[in-house]
């Protein structure tokens, strides 16, 4: 079995989708499925990593490199009458891991979807949706037809699965969950760890986006400032769409000082920040998978996170679980892990045994298995009609 991959974000993108491409082929290819591969990465920019830091260096993983703007690429497959899967030099199947349709001629199409963020995208009283309504909608797009299209439709987590069930209308027996990873912080990790921080500090490793929550969190960390807590708070990611609620309070904050906003941090400088600090705090509003709270429970850090979405399904009872949108309930259960010494150990002990339990290895592995699935499973597969508008 060969099978062809969008490589694209892996080379552009240090989170989310890139990550998880990284990693996936890194342990395809530790499978001893690098042979089977071919990789299609497609950007006009530079990849932000080398074939080594990609996991490629040793493995005979073929990388089809084009250089061109990613929205040319579908022009270019029509105007040729190719598909990807011949920019990859065939193959059996073809894994789209980003909602862009590429057209494909032969293969066997598998999709992943994260999540059904774009199906938020109004704006209100509330604020701004989780991404611009032109993404939105192309979002919805891309994904409507790969899912069409695919015989088999991945998703990180049973929630997510049911959400391209009722949202896309995608037949049970269609969607395999495959977990996540979190085990490629281990090498970034030292044998003795690290030193304690000069100062305490709660973190938050998030793009800084309405779905993200930062306002609320704010709001909550100037409540622990006002109850004596000696913690900064850590903000490592970029901006985001619907920044602006929070920025301006942030300028605003009394507690301005006490917070530093890191725009850019490396791969190793994270596992730095999630090893010495205090606390995950991570309330987001919506999640399909949600790495960081993993990748800090794997540092020995306990993490705060919210009830809703997938967070429940992946952090189980190793994180201390609040309504997001309760900014009340968000300022004590941080108050209660960061006071309570007996809590805080708990919680890590609860978060580094949970970590185990997700590895690239086992995701590749689970992958393979839907791939296989994908090549045995018949055209006639039924699909269920969408239940409601």
């Amino acid at each position: 079995m060969r099978v062809g991959i969008d490589y694209r974000s892996a080379l552009v993108n240090a989170e989310g989708i890139g990550r998880t491409s990284r990693e996936l082929v890194r342990a395809l290819v530790g499978h001893g499925f690098g042979g089977n591969l071919g990789l299609f990465g497609y950007t006009a920019k530079g990849s932000k990593f080398n074939r080594k830091e990609l996991g490629l260096a040793d493995s005979n993983a073929e990388l089809c490199r084009l250089r061109l703007p990613s929205r040319l690429v579908p022009h270019l497959l029509k105007w040729t009458g190719k598909g990807v899967d011949d920019l990859v030099g065939g193959c059996d199947v073809y894994h789209h891991t980003q909602p862009n349709a590429l057209p494909v001629r032969d293969a066997i199409e598998v999709v992943t979807v994260f999540d059904c963020i774009w199906s938020h995208d109004a704006e209100g009283p509330e604020g701004p949706g989780y991404l611009g309504v032109e993404d939105a909608r192309r979002m919805k797009s891309a994904i409507t037809d790969l899912v069409q299209r695919a015989r088999i439709v991945l998703v990180p987590c049973e929630f997510v699965g049911a959400e391209v069930v009722v949202n896309l209308g995608v037949s049970p027996a269609r969607v395999r969950v495959t977990p996540l990873g979190c085990d490629h912080v281990l090498e970034h990790l030292p044998p003795g760890g690290f030193r304690p921080p000069a100062k305490p500090y709660i973190l938050t490793v998030a793009r800084v986006d309405a779905r993200k929550n930062h306002f609320r969190m704010l709001r909550a960390f100037e409540a622990l400032v006002r109850e004596g807590l000696p913690h900064d708070w850590v903000i490592a990611g970029a901006l985001g769409h619907g920044h602006e609620l929070f920025s301006k309070a942030l300028a605003n904050s009394p507690a301005a000082h006490r917070v530093h906003w890191r725009r850019k941090v490396n791969e190793e400088e994270l596992v730095r920040l999630y090893s010495q600090a205090s606390l995950l705090l991570w309330a987001s509003l919506n999640e399909g998978f949600g790495l960081p709270p993993l990748e800090a429970m794997a540092c020995g850090t306990p993490v705060l996170t919210s009830l809703v979405t997938a967070m429940p399904e992946i952090c189980g009872p190793a994180a201390f679980l609040v309504e997001p949108t309760d900014e009340e309930r968000i300022f004590e259960g941080a108050r209660r892990l960061l006071t309570e010494p007996d809590l805080h150990a708990e919680y890590t002990a609860l978060g580094l045994k949970r970590s185990r339990e997700f590895s690239w290895k086992n995701c590749a592995k689970d992958t393979l298995l839907a791939y296989q699935a994908a090549m045995d499973m018949g055209d006639e597969e039924p699909s269920m009609q969408r239940l409601f508008v």
